[in-house]
């Protein structure tokens, strides 16, 4: 079989032995991709050999797993495109850029091809290199990824009895249904949070007053979370 060539992004990093790495990768036209890099990090003696970086952008070359599911391809070749240095400068940067990897390895299915998204993730990861408030461009890029994958929650109505959701009003929300539950619903449902009118006037018109930045990113990644069955783990550490 001929190898693959697309454009993508590391996600993950494990370093399998003194040479080579596991790496997930999202690739544009070809979605999460699990890959060896066997030898990646054997160097020369006029070069050394350091391997692949989490959030690096390259070319890849790679040789799909063919023998059973959720198993490793084969990266064949890398040329690096982007290493987004300015991420590595700050803290706060690198957590949020870490995050944004973490929920797109986790929303995303090996070999499902995702174009729009992984545009959105490039943008987001650039403009992150000169941001002083991540949590801001952290919540454009939680709404790509659940718009994208078909999960962004109807915040209009009640999604169980289809009552409309009177506006300039704090509401209840149940990632599990998809939406807000009005109170007669409300029993009806076992996981659900109360949400803040400022917040949910906010998410329908795609404006984030500072004072709602925090809950609104609060929401989306419980959003994610539920989702995945699991908390996600760096959003602990994003801050302003």
């Amino acid at each position: 079989m001929a190898p693959i060539k697309d454009e993508a992004i590391v996600l993950r990093r494990l370093e399998y032995s003194e040479t080579s790495q596991v790496l997930v990768f999202f690739a544009r036209e070809h979605g999460r991709q699990r890959l060896i890099a066997k030898g990646i990090k054997r160097g020369t003696k006029k070069k050394a050999a350091v391997g692949i970086d989490l959030l690096e952008r390259g070319d890849i070359m790679f040789l799909p797993c063919q023998r059973k599911a959720h198993g490793l391809g084969t990266l064949t070749e890398w040329r690096q495109n982007d290493a987004y240095l300015g991420l590595r400068e700050d803290l706060r940067r690198i957590y949020a850029g870490q995050y944004a990897a973490e929920i797109t390895a986790a929303m995303t299915e090996d070999g499902d091809p995702h174009p729009a998204l992984f545009d959105a993730l490039t943008a987001v990861l650039d403009a992150l290199r000169h941001t002083v408030t991540p949590k801001l461009l952290l919540i454009d890029y939680q709404q790509a990824l659940l718009r994208d994958t078909g999960l962004w929650p109807d915040l209009t109505r009640c999604v169980i009895c289809n009552r409309q959701a009177p506006e300039q009003r704090a509401g209840y929300f149940s990632a599990h249904q998809g939406g807000l539950v009005c109170r007669r619903c409300l029993p009806r449902v076992a996981e659900n949070r109360l949400v803040l009118a400022a917040v949910l006037t906010a998410l329908r018109e795609n404006h984030y007053p500072d004072q709602t930045v925090s809950e609104t990113f609060d929401l989306l990644d419980y959003t994610i979370s539920q989702t995945i069955g699991r908390p996600t783990t760096m959003s602990k550490f994003i801050t302003e």
